[in-house]
């Protein structure tokens, strides 16, 4: 019982917060903004709707941690350098939002981006936090409707089989 209640707890959660920044992120260029509202709102409608879609638990969660760690290691290839006011240099990694990162402000570009390489990443574990989750959903949300899609075709070819 207390499980469902954290299940419904953390759906509802998932769906209002993925609905909001959807809802907020929609008149933005970044699509990137956009996927994490949508993996928040997919989420969450699994959570929600995890009764009636009757999928074995230890698989889906293992897929969706999986897929949760691999996505945002992986999202460490996507790489944004950014020079700000004159003499800034900030280099970002991580994807959908940027968790690593390393900058330096100096007189010249060239020694403001030399102490930045010199001065090493920084890691910003909320938003580390944030991406694990984003990328989680995504995996719960591809895993369900896999198997999902599965159970339906074999649905479909029992009846043949039967005939």
């Amino acid at each position: 019982m207390t499980s469902r209640i954290i299940r419904v707890t953390v759906g509802q959660l998932s769906l209002t917060l993925g609905m909001f920044w959807l809802v907020m992120s929609l008149t933005t260029p970044e699509p990137r903004h956009v996927s994490a509202g949508a993996a928040g709102v997919g989420g969450g409608l699994v959570l929600l709707l995890w009764r009636r879609i009757r999928l074995p638990v230890r698989p889906v969660l293992a897929g969706s941690v999986a897929v949760g760690l691999v996505g945002t290691v992986a999202g460490l290839i996507v790489r944004t350098i950014t020079v700000g006011g004159m003499f800034g240099w900030f280099e970002d990694r991580g994807w959908p939002f940027s968790w690593l990162g390393r900058g330096a402000l100096a007189d010249s570009l060239d020694e403001a981006r030399r102490q930045a390489l010199a001065g090493g990443w920084g890691v910003d574990l909320f938003r580390l936090a944030v991406d694990v989750v984003v990328w989680s959903y995504t995996g719960l949300v591809l895993i369900c409707v896999f198997g999902l899609a599965v159970r339906a075709r074999k649905a479909r070819r029992a009846p043949e089989r039967a005939e």
